[in-house]
């Protein structure tokens, strides 16, 4: 066979080599699905949040759209001045299949919206990445498996608002560091008439129906004195369980319980506050409470009520110093619906949403203690808004398979010591019945 015959052959061989490569490459392409591949038509998506105002949001929906031109986001702020609402009417929707592409949720809710949400596609956002980017809570209430299901924008600690005027009144130069402290600075700060009714209250607690968030503040005092509320699994509610401190048995959620309702009751040194107080925002706002446990919004309400009111906020009292700190945490995430057409895109699109460059833009406006640890230690400087902030760093929460009825039976709890005069320890052991119950629902 000369040279020329076998160059042919040779060629013709390649030739067939390369078609074939061509096609194999063809057919896997082909054969990866579609939803996959970012669409390159008219994409419009659908975007619900209770709390995020147009003005906030619209903007880094804007930058979005910039950069994908063929994709369209429809905001909707829903009424979050009837926010118990909002739960019924996103189901709603979600049953009608006419619900958002994209919605908020509270922080404890995941576990109920855990069969009507997709995780995100560990290409955009995966596990790993999300934990190193934001506060350790973040990780505890929206991943599951690994699995990313949601994204906050903001979080939000609770803090100790006090009255500068009144402290400095009653000798005090500083906010109270630990739970003896604040007890110690009640006592001073306290003056009650003749008729029962608190004059000045050192702090606005004690009682469930004229405190707000009074659930939440429960929760904080559990969780710094060291209670497991559920196994390791999810499966067993532990509130009532004892555990060892330092040697000593203790039950952490009776500690609690205990203190938090010791501030309503009259036969405690801790005795300021009653059903007869006013509502704790308005009892802080008017004066008449020196320390107030809430969140970072607050602020914008107490300055609507009392424009020249002179306080500021401290980071929440430890049960000792020689411990971490610990703090309680309530805010809200995105999730992506299962009944997307879109998935990729809305989970693109939250990506770019709490990219480092928009919530920065995000938080300049809205106002709000930050997620990423990146730009935490930014807003730690910010006057208004560095305490929480701060707190995020240290934040815990707890599952709570329905958050609505847990809060519902801690209330009762609350109530069962200060209004029908129970035991601490039996409002606990009816409060671990009724949560295992729910858990087991």
């Amino acid at each position: 066979m000369d040279k020329k015959t076998i160059f042919i052959i040779g060629g013709a061989a390649g030739l067939l080599i390369l078609i074939v490569l061509v096609v194999a490459l063809t057919a896997k392409k082909s054969a990866t699905p579609a939803a996959s591949a970012y669409p390159t038509g008219p994409v419009t998506l659908t975007f619900w949040d209770p709390f995020n105002t147009s003005q906030n949001i619209t903007p880094l929906i804007a930058d979005y759209e910039k950069l994908h031109p063929n994709v369209h986001i429809v905001y909707t702020q829903e009424d979050a001045s009837n926010i118990n609402n909002y739960p019924s009417d996103l189901l709603q929707a979600l049953a009608a299949g006419t619900g958002p592409d994209i919605f908020a949720i509270n922080n404890s809710w995941l576990p109920q919206y855990l069969d009507k949400a997709t995780s995100a596609p560990p290409s955009i956002i995966n596990f790993t990445d999300f934990k190193n980017t934001f506060v350790t809570v973040a990780t505890q209430d929206f991943t599951k498996n690994q699995q990313v299901y949601g994204v906050p924008l903001s979080v939000d600690s609770l803090g100790l608002y006090y009255n500068k005027d009144l402290l400095g009144t009653a000798g005090i130069a500083t906010p109270p560091q630990t739970w003896d402290q604040l007890s110690a600075d009640v006592q001073k700060i306290r003056q009650q008439n003749s008729a029962g009714y608190f004059t000045r209250s050192g702090v606005a607690m004690g009682t469930n129906a004229n405190v707000n968030r009074a659930v939440d503040i429960l929760y904080l005092f559990m969780l710094q004195d060291g209670a497991v509320p559920y196994s390791s699994d999810g499966t067993t509610p532990e509130f009532d369980q004892t555990v060892n401190q330092n040697g000593t048995t203790v039950n952490p959620g009776e500690t609690a319980l205990n203190y938090y309702t010791s501030f309503a009751n009259p036969s405690s040194p801790n005795y300021n506050w009653n059903a007869q107080s006013d509502y704790s925002i308005d009892a802080f706002a008017n004066g008449r409470a020196a320390f107030l446990f809430s969140y970072s919004y607050t602020r914008a309400t107490i300055l609507q009520k009392s424009p020249n009111l002179n306080f500021d906020v401290a980071p929440v009292p430890q049960p000792t110093l020689s411990n971490p700190s610990v703090n309680f945490a309530n805010y809200w995430g995105e999730v992506v619906s299962k009944q997307s057409q879109y998935p990729q895109v809305d989970w693109d699109f939250l990506k770019f949403l709490i990219s480092k460059p928009e919530l920065d833009k995000y938080y300049a406006s809205a106002q709000v203690p930050a997620s990423r640890l990146d730009l935490i230690s930014v807003q730690i400087q910010d006057p208004n808004l560095g305490v929480f902030a701060h707190a995020n760093l240290t934040a815990q929460d707890f599952y709570r398979p329905d958050q609505v009825q847990m809060d519902n039976i801690f209330g009762q709890a609350i109530d069962g010591v200060i209004l029908n005069h129970q035991t601490v320890q039996s409002a606990m052991q009816q409060a671990q019945q009724q949560a295992t119950t729910l858990t087991q629902q």
